[in-house]
């Protein structure tokens, strides 16, 4: 394993919060790929053995450049992807002299920086696709370039013809560079710090039971954002000992009570049509809010606040808190998201409480860009107030505005 064999590349793994990147290492036989996604795009690629690439021709502000998506064909038509906009930078180059190699080490990562995956592939592309990728204007980087390239990439991949499809890069599994099932173990007292920690935890990349897995999993992203001691895991009505939420995070100023829905990785699970993934994802968004419904209405039943973590009993004043609540999916569809918000809203109207839904990939990419509290909430009450005033919930992206301005 990378992280094994060069520890000192394990901050990095944590820090880069998703897509792709080209590594040097000295001595190694092969160029280095690392790819950093969800666990549902690691599996798509271990099952398939290998990805594609699409060298995506683009104009910005009237000059020719290019950029690249990466491709996981869990569907045929709408495949998992990552978006990497292409710009005059030394990582970009790398990269690119990279991807024209005959041979990779890949290493897959998912979100939290754990390695699952690692292969050595062979890659192989259309002489066309080669030209225009070796060939390419790559234009110098800016936040506004970005997101109309990013743009640009969405609107073509939706309406890509077969012969684009035909012209992909393809990176092809050749030998596993180390077990394929591994199962992953973590000790260490410092990521176990939350209440209703059991001291340690283990994940795998297949998962036939998810819950539980995701439930820590979110709990390690909000550690990105909120102190340990903040964070409640599967806090427990005092009435009844029923769950009020999946994860509930009390700070000075907020009550976030938070409902995960997840299902599992399994190639069974990747494998179903997409309309019924979007199916599934409603019903699930529907359950979850009934489940909020119920918290907020507990959390307002109390004064002072009694649940339960375990066998531990606790009590909060938490009356001068704002609550939010906060609703977690497997994945949502952008051409679903005037149905996920007119149920989101409506619940809103009905609590007088804000909520908001995300996927868990966005979860990922708000902890990742919003290292704290106040970062944090600026994002999630311009979700909500957005909402209310246009009608339509907007997904908010990362890495591509300015620090110092406003989206």
């Amino acid at each position: 394993m990378l992280t094994i064999t060069h520890p000192e590349l394990m901050a990095e793994a944590i820090a880069f919060p998703a897509g792709l990147r080209a590594l040097r290492i000295g001595g190694a036989p092969r160029p280095i790929l690392m790819i950093k996604g969800t666990k549902e795009v690691l599996l798509t690629a271990r099952v398939n053995r290998g990805f594609k690439l699409y060298v995506v021709p683009s104009t910005i502000d009237g000059s020719s450049t290019i950029g690249l998506i990466t491709a996981f064909f869990d569907d045929g038509d709408e495949p998992l992807v990552l978006r990497t906009p292409m710009f005059d930078e030394f990582e970009t180059r790398f990269l690119r002299s990279v991807l024209l190699r005959p041979e990779l080490d890949v290493h897959l990562f998912d979100e939290l920086g754990r390695e699952f995956l690692g292969f050595r592939t062979t890659v192989s592309m259309p002489l066309e696709t080669r030209l225009r990728l070796e060939m390419a204007n790559l234009l110098p980087f800016s936040y506004a370039g970005a997101r109309a390239m990013d743009d640009h990439m969405q609107l073509w991949f939706g309406l890509r013809t077969s012969a684009e499809d035909a012209n992909t890069i393809s990176v092809d599994f050749a030998e596993p560079l180390f077990p394929e099932d591994i199962f992953l173990s973590d000790m260490r007292p410092a990521h176990h710090a939350y209440h209703g920690s059991s001291g340690h935890s283990h994940t795998s990349l297949v998962r036939e039971e998810p819950g539980a897995y995701q439930e820590r999993d979110i709990v390690d992203l909000l550690c990105r954002v909120f102190r340990p001691d903040q964070i409640f895991l599967a806090p427990l009505r005092s009435t009844d000992k029923e769950e009020i939420a999946d994860v509930m995070v009390v700070t000075d100023s907020h009550l976030m009570l938070i409902q995960a829905k997840d299902s599992p990785n399994t190639e069974s699970t990747l494998r179903q049509t997409m309309a019924r993934k979007r199916a599934h994802s409603s019903q699930k968004l529907k359950a979850a809010l009934g489940q909020v419904k119920g918290a907020v209405k507990y959390v307002r039943s109390q004064s002072p606040l009694a649940f339960f973590i375990g066998d531990d009993k606790h009590v909060r004043s938490v009356d001068h808190l704002n609550i939010a609540t906060l609703v977690i999916l497997k994945e949502l569809f952008n051409d679903s998201f005037r149905e996920y918000s007119e149920q989101m809203l409506a619940l809103v109207h009905d609590i007088n409480v804000p909520s908001i839904a995300l996927d868990y990939g966005e979860l990922n990419m708000y902890t990742a860009h919003l290292p704290n509290e106040d970062l944090f909430f600026e994002a999630y009450y311009r979700v909500i107030n957005t909402g209310i005033e246009v009608g339509q919930l907007p997904r908010l992206r990362f890495g591509m505005i300015e620090p110092e301005a406003d989206e």
